[in-house]
């Protein structure tokens, strides 16, 4: 796996680079087609947040798009954290695969190799809290960004695995029952919605 690291106004130490090598190029022998992985560190500047050293990481190949994004009190934590992440979403796909091409496979999930990968890697590490908003009440949060990107044609089920799989808390897409834009988003209470456009 070809393994890009970068550090945004944040210098990345050579321990910590050589840790995300080792352990972001084990997930490669989990699931086939992942030849690229780029790595991205932030620091939070705000000194309220404990959590300050941030790291996003994206694994691509072969139409696999995989993304986590976590933040640890140091730099080796928020790889831990990040890989924790990576190898529950890589379960995920996994698991999808294989029922795409062998639905009536059964496994003993606990000796899976991405069950192992994932007790291996996670160590018991929580997950990180949200970072907090701004104590004004009247603060608005202004568009800072813009993306934009085709829309895949796909059936709601697809979306929320999509959804997931990039680490996100919504996801666009063209809804192949309806042939109309829609939106899946994460529920509080862990479910997903649908919202569809009214004619």
């Amino acid at each position: 796996m070809q393994i890009t690291i970068t550090g945004r106004k944040v210098q990345v130490p050579d321990d910590v680079r050589a840790a995300v090598e080792r352990k972001i190029g084990a997930l490669d022998r989990f699931v086939a087609g992942l030849d690229r992985a780029e790595v991205v560190f932030r620091e939070e500047k705000n000194p309220r947040i404990a959590e300050r050293e941030q790291v996003e990481v994206t694994l691509l190949g072969h139409g696999h798009h995989v993304r986590a994004s976590v933040a640890g009190v140091d730099q080796h934590q928020a790889v831990d954290l990040a890989v924790g992440k990576l190898g529950k979403q890589l379960r995920k796909l996994k698991t999808r695969v294989v029922r795409r091409h062998r639905p009536n496979l059964h496994r003993d999930e606990a000796h899976h190799p991405l069950a192992r990968l994932e007790n291996d890697l996670v160590n018991g590490a929580a997950a990180p809290e949200a970072a907090p908003r701004p104590d004004d009440p009247e603060w608005v949060p202004r568009i800072v960004r813009r993306k934009t990107f085709d829309l895949e044609l796909m059936d709601p089920a697809e979306a929320v695995t999509r959804m997931q799989l990039l680490d996100h808390d919504f996801f666009l897409f063209v809804n192949a029952e309806t042939g109309k834009p829609g939106v899946v988003y994460l529920r509080s209470d862990g479910d997903a919605g649908l919202i569809e456009i009214d004619d």
